[in-house]
């Protein structure tokens, strides 16, 4: 049985000027949220077991668990953001959605897919591992730069405040897919994707794609020449005698006008992307992006599409690239380190981002 997907979405105030001395000791300010966060994570991975089971029997989340774990989801969310330096806003401490610069928008509780909810483990492994990347190349030196850059000016720039909202949504999408808060696998990391709107105008009845029909009638060629009459001199001709010159060549009558085609034809071409092809336009969507209007829906508020364009998208696709690096280079020196140790037992803590659900804890015995 095919489950309906439940949209989740954020919406951004945008970049604003912050105050340099919070922005300073960001961290040692964050420190209330992080102590607090511990002990919700230790809350909500009980409830997401009790979850986990309920939505195997019944098929759905039940409502007190949804109701948790979706406000677990909005905190760290914020505080994400706050550590960001998407907002200079100190988070509440609420599981509510109450004022703030950057909120979750959750969906209503529905439906889940049985098998999807008992391999939710596996099946996450490739978000985690995307998101983590990520997460990598924008914080790897980056946001040490950004947080010196918002130092000196005061503010964020704006193509790094799409860039880290890109993520940061990607991030609420799998925390709240991954807590089977919504049957919708995390997607979006490039942006949403805007098609141009159809044409206004539809073709006239009996038209043929590809051919010419319906088009105003271009100008007929002009009459041959009467048989007896003097051709008109070509351009640059010598006369015939010193005493002759050439006539003038007479006037040519005005071309007929046009024929008229059908009313609205040829149709009007739709309006060009943002940026009229010049580098940094919205390029066609990737295997990697979808369509922000999900199917059977309209229109969307504004406030529900996240487009990265120009600078933002190549500071995302820098991100992807710098971020593989980093993780892969990660990977081989953990690995060699591995390879070298000579204990009994290895416990190895493999952080799939900064909040407190994506964490995994592998336990690695080397005497079997």
């Amino acid at each position: 049985m095919a489950v309906p997907t439940r949209r989740v979405d954020m919406w951004f105030s945008g970049t604003a000027a912050q105050s340099r001395v919070t922005v300073v000791f960001r961290i040692i300010l964050a420190i209330p949220q992080f102590i607090v966060l511990f002990f919700l994570g230790i809350a909500a991975l009980v409830v997401a077991v009790i979850g986990w089971f309920a939505a195997l029997v019944t098929g759905e989340l039940p409502e007190f668990a949804h109701t948790f774990l979706g406000g677990v989801v909005r905190w760290e969310i914020r505080v994400t953001a706050y550590m960001y330096l998407l907002t200079d806003a100190y988070p509440p401490f609420s599981l509510e959605d109450v004022e703030y610069p950057v909120r979750t928008v959750l969906p209503a509780r529905g439906p889940l897919n049985r098998v999807s909810v008992f391999f939710r483990i596996i099946l996450a492994i490739p978000a985690f591992v995307f998101a983590q990347i990520v997460e990598y190349g924008l914080t790897a030196p980056l946001l040490f730069v950004m947080w010196i850059v918002v130092i000196v000016t005061g503010s964020m720039p704006p193509s790094l405040y799409d860039a880290y909202s890109s993520l940061l949504r990607y991030q609420a999408r799998l925390h709240c897919w991954f807590s089977m808060i919504t049957s919708e696998y995390a997607w979006g990391m490039l942006g949403d994707f805007v098609p141009p709107p159809p044409a206004s105008t539809p073709p006239p009845l009996g038209a043929i794609s590809g051919s010419t029909a319906g088009t105003p009638a271009a100008a007929p060629p002009p009459p041959p020449a009467v048989p007896g009459t003097q051709p008109p001199a070509q351009p640059f001709a010598y006369p015939q005698t010193s005493e002759q010159l050439p006539t003038p060549p007479p006037t040519p009558p005005p071309p007929p006008e046009a024929a008229p085609g059908p009313p609205g034809w040829p149709p009007p071409q739709p309006a060009p992307p943002p940026g009229g092809g010049a580098p940094g336009a919205m390029p066609p969507p990737s295997s990697w992006e979808r369509t922000s209007v999900p199917s059977g829906v309209d229109t969307l508020p504004p406030w529900g599409v996240l487009i990265l364009q120009g600078a933002a998208r190549s500071w995302m696709i820098f991100a992807i690239v710098w971020g593989s690096i980093v993780f892969i280079g990660e990977n081989v020196f953990r690995g060699h380190g591995h390879h070298n140790d000579t204990t009994n037992g290895l416990v190895t803590t493999v952080p799939a981002d900064t909040s407190v659900l994506g964490h995994v804890v592998v336990h690695v015995p080397t005497d079997l």
